[in-house]
């Protein structure tokens, strides 16, 4: 990263930037839970007294709480820390399995279901990594004066 200024950014692209990050965190939990549940043989939430949507509904709070995390991260580059606030990112890796974890004892989960489930335990790598992207890809853009990144159809002739 260059020491010298940084540039703007506004309102909209940290947003925007916070949306995709969201979307691809879930995209990373359907995936991951996908192939855990096809190698293991069994599914995130096996009891027959818990409806489908809870879990969706345990991810949904998960995310919104990430997003939360991501809005502090994104305060803490923009006022000058060129470092990832490492609190961000335990508080969000433990936030997730904590939330799994009550949730599904409300729910009335076993608790091979919550706190000794792989499927929960996946949660946590994946919030830690969505965190370090989300500041890797702002960092970059404040701090750095390197162009947007393009496809090679996208470059001109002339640049390299």
């Amino acid at each position: 990263m260059a020491e010298g200024a940084k540039r703007g950014v506004t309102r909209g692209y940290v947003l925007g930037l916070l949306g995709a990050t969201l979307v691809v965190t879930a995209a990373l939990v359907v995936a991951a839970w996908g192939l855990l549940g096809m190698a293991l043989g069994r599914e995130p939430i096996e009891t027959s007294d818990v409806p489908l949507w809870f879990g969706v509904l345990s991810i949904g709070l998960g995310l919104g709480l990430l997003g939360v995390l991501l809005w502090r991260q994104a305060l803490s580059l923009l006022r000058g820390n060129k470092r990832p606030v490492w609190g961000i990112v335990l508080g969000a890796t433990f936030s997730i399995y904590l939330l799994w974890g009550l949730a599904g004892i409300l729910a009335d989960l076993t608790t091979e279901e919550t706190w000794f489930s792989p499927f929960a335990l996946i949660l946590m790598p994946v919030w830690a990594l969505a965190v370090v992207l989300f500041w890797g890809v702002l960092a970059r853009r404040i701090y750095t004066d390197r162009p947007t990144p393009q496809w090679p159809w996208e470059r001109r002739e002339g640049q390299e």
